[in-house]
Order: C-alpha cells, then structure tokens, then sequence
C-alpha cells in the first residue's frame, strides 16, 4: 500500500486535536511523542466511509436510523388528509358511494374507482408570478388580473377540454405546457374518465419537476350537458341488451342527479336526443339544440362540484365559469330571471366561503353582439332545414352591468367573487373588440371588461363556424398535387361499390327479417343519396365515425355470421370498397379546406404587414386573439401545437404587438371571415337521382338504369292495363289522325 505524503500526517492530527474535545480527552497545545506516531500510522492507512462521513458538516450529514425526506413521492398513494380536504373531502365520498351503487346500461351495477390523484392547494398571487417569472416563453407575455385577485397568468392558457383519441399524447403535452410554464389550466364541469388522466399527469408533471400548485389557476366551466356523439350506439347495440334498461331510462337519470354525476348518467343512462320538453323541464334542464342542455340551478351546479371531486380531485378550483346563462334569459319577467341568477350566485359565493372555489364568472358567446350573417335567398321549392328557410332569431346581448349588480347583491357588497368572463374571440367572432355593446354604445365588450376590472378570457382562437353553423379552423390541411387523379380514383371506387351492392341487393330484399336492415349495409347508397348534405370535413367525419361506420361494422358482422363463404367473400371486397371510398372522399375534402384557408392565409397578409411575418396561419390567428382578451385559452392537445404557438412563433415572449389599425383591418375585412362561407345546398335534404353515371363518363352499369320521363311516365316492369272493348276507332281513322299530327311533331322536334 502506498503511504501519502508527510502533508497528510499533519491534517490528520489537527483533525484528531479538534475530535478529542469530544470525548474527553485533554490535548495540549504541544503535540507529543505519541501523537506524531498515531500521525504517522494513520498517515499510512486508507480512511474508512464511516470516518469520511464523521468529518462532514451537520447539515450535510447522513445518518442512517433517520428517513430521508423526498420531494417526489415514488408511489401516487395519498394521505388521508389529502382526501378530506376542499372538494374531495366534502363531494368526495358522496361521489364514491354513488359510482359503487350506480346501474349500468344493462341493469348491472358498476364498481368504478377514480384513477385521479389528489392535488392539494390553490393559486395565490406570489404562486404565480414565480411560475411566469422563471419561463422562457411567457415572462414578458403574461397579464396581471386586476385587484383583488392579482394573479399573474400566463397569455396563452390550455383547454382539457378537447382530447386527441391518444390520451397518452394529450398529458404529454400537458406536461410539456406546464414545464414551459404555461399556469392556466381549463376543464370541463361534466368531465369524464378521460379527465381522470388528465389530473394524473398534472400531478405527476408537478412533483417531477418539483413546481407548486400556487402557481397554476386552474379553471372549471360549468353549466352545459353535452351527449356524446357515439351515444345512439352504446345503448342501441340489441335489443335484448336495451330491454332491461327501457323503462328505467328516466328513472336511472334522477338516480343519478341525486348522487351528483352527470356524466355518468349521459354515457350509460339516457339521451338527451330522446327527452320529451317535460321530461326536461321536471329535470330542471333547457334545451340548447337537439344534444345539449343547460343544467344552471343550484342541484346541478353541486353535481358539477361533485363530478370534479370524482375524475379530478382539485382540492380547490380557482375558477368556476358558468356556461348556457343566456337560456335563463327566456322571455319571463325580469323578477324571475334576477331570482334565478341570484341563487346561482349566492350558491357561488358561500362555495368561495367554505374554501373549495376561489372566484367564478360567467363564459358565453351572448356576451357580445352576434356575429352578422347574410342567409342566401331560397327558392320556393327548397328543400332545406327550417333555419335556413327562416333562421332563428339569436339571443339577446347578455347584460354585464346586470351581472354584476346581482353579484354586489349576492356578496353584500363590493367585495364579490364574481371576476371572471369567458367569449370566443377570433377572426370571424372579433365582436368584442370591433362592435359596440347595444346597452353601453361607449364601449366594446374587451374594454367594458377592462373598465370594471374583469379578466377576460378568449376561448376558440382557431375554430368558429360557418353559414351553415359547422365547424372551420384556422389552419393548414393537406392538399394534392394531383387532384385530377384522386377525383377519378374516387368516382370509379364508387361506381365499383354501387355495382357490389347491385349483385345482392334482390336476393337481400328477398332474404329473411333477420338480416341487418338495407341503408345500414350499403354505405354508397347512402352516401349517394345525401351528398348534398357533406359541404364540410367535420360534418362528413362525424358522420362517418359516429353514426355511419359504427351501423356498418355491426351489419356487416351480422350480415357475414349467417352467410355462405361466396357471401362472405363478397362482404370482404365490399368492406374494402367503402373504406377505401371514405379515404379518398376524406382527401378531397382536405383540399377543399386547404384551398380556402390558403386565401384566407393570403387575405390576413394583405391587412397586416406585422402578421404576414408568422408562417403558419394558426399563429396568426392566436396572435390576433392576444389583443382581444387578457389571455386566450388554446387546445393544444398535442404538443406539435404548443412548440407551434409559442418557441416557433415570432410572438413568442411577446416580442411582436400588432398595431391597432392593423387590428381594425382584419375585423372589418371580409375575407379573413368564415361567417357567410359555405352557403347552404337549396336541395340538400332532396336525394339525389342516380343517372347511372357519376365521373361523366358512361358507367359499367348504365344498362342496368333505366330512365322515365317524368311528364309522360310508362314503367316497364307494370303492364299497362287497356280495355279493347272501348276502342271503336278503326285503323284508317288512326292512320288520318298520324297524318295530321305529324307536321305538330316536326315543328316540335
């Protein structure tokens, strides 16, 4: 073994002189004879682990009978505390008891245990500045709430709302959102399993990176009852799985109001689609169209608190907007409506007493003047649904100065909570910011807001609708290079596929009651005949995944378990043949859109030099959203949006304000604006009259097609029925009356 250096020796007793204090021992201050040879031995011997860690300072040191404390907890386990604090501890154990003792579609009782994980606090003022202070991307762009609340929240905000189908990519890009520091977080009051994720990586992004939960606000809209779009399906799949839930659809839904769970109760227990006005009415609900309802009573609005405490388990929420206020506003007299509104709110402010909310709001698209649109004139003979005929008169302009006068009345003063509004804010609905308020012509909504010291946030920076009230988006689509191609592809697909079901369609006419019934088998046909109706990629793409393709795929099982293998070979080219002609009208589809947001693209470069130097149409549009609320709440449910809104976006950090005659620009440019595009077909609900022939050329089954004269019809397959004893004319008689028709036929030839 090696003996260090003389050096070592001296260290090593002045370490001995300070240690021997210790235990005892009297040291001189003259070392002895005997030091210098402990020295010397301990100069030529390795230190052990134990001596090293002896020597090390008190607050560094280790001991080993003694628990490290940890920051990041290695299981998800909660404290008991955890669970009875805040909303989890006052709807929490309500919501557990009802999900074990809920009925299920088929009768059953369902166990369903939360997969959410606690998160303890709330927002506070010093919480959130230290969240935007120390990110890269939202220092200098963030906006400071008005006194009392004092918040600094990031100016960009994200939506939970609105999930990609990969629920894995959607927390991921959650968590990346909350590492960026992006500290406004939205859910939905009617929240479901997947929002059980959702909470998981909230909690998991804050403890990995070590971030407190004062610095995120996080927000709940409330209010609305939306039905899923593949609802029809769950509980239609047979009949004997239906029968036992028939009678007990009604009852199963006050089940499940009294234990508070309305999202429960739209996956496994009704559709709102089949609710009579009553029905609704005894359920204290109002209807908004055909599959959404607005739930605004004091029941309800503790059923949301309890929905939030089952899938999210927020101890607190910051914010609780509350959505659908303008159904209230229903042509009653004014001292019913102010009554509603007051329970509401004084239901709102003893929450904020008892500790579970922060502040609450309202969030709405009546808050500001409609978004003018120019309806085409219809023909007499049209054939449309009855709001474009004659469309609907839209509700009033929801008062602000009313609001907030019954919140001072619920709080007993100036001290309400209520300091929070919500409304769509893009390039087609600008009118908060471009169009006075019909009560107050001195101001616009966005400025109102800033007058009364209300935080405004914008919600739908992308998305808005058209004419016909479906879905555009402000964004890039995939074209085709050549169109030409495609199209051709797409009309022989379909020809190939109308000729598939020709070779069945008599015997499958002819076949027994059991078979799947027709215009659920044979896709083509029915696409063929409402064609008119698919002006818009959503729409066709909602109606391929939800309502047509679910009927497929269960016609053409049942149609293949009862047939020979000839059938079942014509089953499985037939399949091919449809997905095939969904792709390709999915793609033409894309191109339609790519074409119009290209001119769109275009026409936001000609009225703003300073957003022509964004490259992506979707970060002109947000951008534009800045400068109409304090922050804009964004979907971005997959990270390529984020990176694309914030580290690839020349606004990034605010470094690009657009000048306010840029921004009047774009509000007063039509062509920036999708809401008179996409006009209505004036026969769109009128099927369409199959000629045999779809590309312009003649089809392969054009013999099979046959074509009568509307004015003069004879059908070949019906005999016409003639009595020859009524005929008196001879045949000399009918040759005279040729010979005078024929100059006529001529003339008219």
């Amino acid at each position: 073994m090696l003996c260090r250096s003389p050096g070592w020796s001296v260290r090593v007793l002045a370490r001995w002189q300070r240690r021997a204090p210790m235990v005892g021992a009297v040291v001189s201050a003259a070392p002895t004879d005997g030091a210098w040879a402990v020295a010397a031995r301990t100069a030529c011997r390795p230190f052990s682990r134990k001596e090293i860690e002896r020597e090390l300072p008190d607050h560094i040191r280790a001991n080993p009978r003694e628990k490290l404390p940890s920051n990041v907890d290695e299981t998800p386990e909660v404290s008991r505390e955890a669970l009875s604090k805040g909303i989890n501890g006052i709807y929490g154990s309500r919501a557990e008891s009802a999900m074990r003792g809920m009925l299920g579609p088929q009768g059953q009782v369902e166990a369903m245990e939360s997969r959410a994980v606690p998160i303890l606090g709330k927002a506070t003022v010093d919480g959130t500045k230290y969240t935007v202070d120390r990110s890269t991307v939202f220092e200098h762009w963030r906006h400071e709430c008005a006194a009392p609340v004092g918040w600094h929240m990031s100016k960009l905000g994200s939506t939970t709302c609105k999930v990609a189908n990969d629920v894995n990519e959607a927390t991921e890009s959650l968590q990346l959102q909350i590492i960026k520091g992006c500290n406004v977080i939205e859910i939905d009051g009617a929240a479901s399993e997947a929002h059980q994720s959702i909470s998981r990586a909230i909690h998991e992004a804050l403890h990995a990176f070590e971030l407190d939960r004062e610095g995120f606000v996080v927000v709940a809209r409330c209010g609305i009852i939306r039905q899923q779009p593949f609802q029809e399906e769950i509980t239609g799949v047979q009949v004997s799985n239906t029968a036992a839930v028939k009678s007990r659809i009604l009852p199963i839904f006050e089940r499940y109001k009294a234990s508070s769970i309305p999202s429960m109760q739209l996956k496994s227990g009704f559709r709102i689609s089949d609710m009579k006005e009553d029905q609704l009415r005894r359920l204290n609900l109002r209807r908004i169209d055909r599959t959404t309802v607005a739930a605004l009573t004091v029941d309800w609005l503790d059923a949301f608190f309890t929905n939030v405490a089952f899938n999210t388990k927020f101890e607190v929420l910051d914010v609780m907007l509350l959505e659908g206020i303008h159904t209230l506003f229903d042509g009653r007299p004014d001292a019913h409506i102010d009554e509603d509104l007051m329970q509401l709110f004084v239901y709102l402010e003893k929450q904020v007493e008892i500790g579970v909310l922060q502040y609450y709001g309202v969030s709405s698209a009546h808050l500001a003047p409609p978004v003018p649109r120019e309806y085409p004139p219809m023909p007499p003979d049209a054939h449309v649904p009855e709001q474009f005929l004659h469309p609907p008169k839209v509700p009033d302009t929801v008062n602000l100065y009313r609001l907030l006068a019954l919140a001072e009345r619920a709080a007993g003063g100036k001290h309400h909570h209520f300091r929070f509004v919500e409304y769509p804010f893009n390039l087609t609905s600008h009118q908060a910011l471009s169009a006075p308020l019909p009560y107050d012509a001195s101001h616009t909504l966005y400025s109102l807001t800033k007058a009364m010291g209300l935080t405004a946030l914008g919600s739908s920076p992308v998305e808005t609708t058209n004419l016909m009230q479906l879905p555009e988006r402000y964004h890039s689509f995939p074209m085709e290079s050549d169109l030409k191609t495609v199209r051709m592809n797409f009309f022989t697909i379909c020809e190939r596929a109308a000729l598939k079901e020709m070779e069945i369609k008599e015997s499958f006419e002819k076949g027994p009651a059991t078979l799947p019934p027709m215009d659920h088998l044979f896709v083509s046909s029915v696409y063929l005949n409402a064609q008119r109706q698919f002006a818009n990629l959503y729409f066709f793409k909602k109606w391929m995944d939800y309502y047509m393709l679910p009927r497929f795929g269960r016609a053409l099982t049942s149609f293949k378990e009862a047939s020979p293998q000839d059938l079942k070979d014509w089953a499985q080219q037939y399949e091919q043949l449809i997905f095939d002609m969904l792709r390709l009208r999915e793609r033409l589809f894309n191109h339609k859109h790519g074409v119009k947001s290209t001119e769109v693209n275009w026409a936001v470069d000609r009225a703003s030099r300073t957003l022509a130097t964004c490259p992506l149409l979707s970060q002109k549009a947000i951008n534009f959203a800045t400068h109409g609320a304090d922050v804009v709440m964004c979907g971005f449910h997959v990270s390529r949006y984020f990176h694309e809104a914030t580290e690839l976006n020349p606004a990034k950090n605010g470094a690009l304000p657009i000048p306010e005659e840029e921004i009047q620009a774009l509000c007063a440019s039509p062509e920036v604006s999708y809401a008179n595009a996409s006009p209505p077909d004036p026969y769109m609900l009128e099927p369409v009259m199959k000629q045999g022939t779809l590309s312009g050329q003649k089809a392969k089954g054009m013999e099979n097609i046959i074509v009568i004269d509307t004015k003069n019809p004879k059908f070949p397959d019906i005999p016409e029925e003639l009595d020859e004893s009524t005929d008196t004319t001879t045949e000399e008689e009918e040759e005279a009356e040729e010979d005078e028709k024929a100059p006529e036929a001529e003339a008219r030839k």
